[in-house]
């Protein structure tokens, strides 16, 4: 391995470890109002975890894999199913959605590979009731 992809790893390690350190925080401002799961997605298989949202209340998500997955927060509003959150291929994210309406939300990570993932992930609810 070259000097210059070695470097490239590490540089690529270390963005990786800063944004899981500063997405935990965020959760912990919501001690009672986290749930943590840690599943297996088989190969191609998907993780859905929903659940309701007054308007304007703010999802805040964090996730990593072992391996890729599309992830998305999807809502049906009608006879539509929308995507205001989509990300594809990615080990490891976050962030904060915020409801334009009541309704029911669901996290939908998706293993875009064959051999089965690891996939951890947090979540809480914050503001609203």
């Amino acid at each position: 391995m070259t000097q210059t992809r070695t470097s490239t790893i590490l540089a690529a390690a270390a963005l990786a470890v800063a944004a899981l350190s500063s997405a935990a925080p965020s959760l912990a401002q919501a001690p009672g109002n986290v749930k943590s799961i840690t599943t297996t997605l088989t190969g191609n298989a998907a993780r859905k975890e929903c659940l309701g949202l007054a308007a304007q209340q703010r999802l805040h998500y964090w996730y990593r894999a072992d391996g890729p997955v599309d992830f998305a927060i999807q809502v049906v509003e009608g006879k539509d199913t929308l995507y205001p959150v989509k990300k594809d291929k990615s080990v490891i994210g976050s962030g904060n959605y915020q409801a334009k309406s009541s309704n029911d939300y669901c996290m939908v990570w998706t293993n875009v590979a064959r051999r089965p993932v690891t996939l951890s992930f947090e979540f809480a609810r914050l503001g609203g009731s």
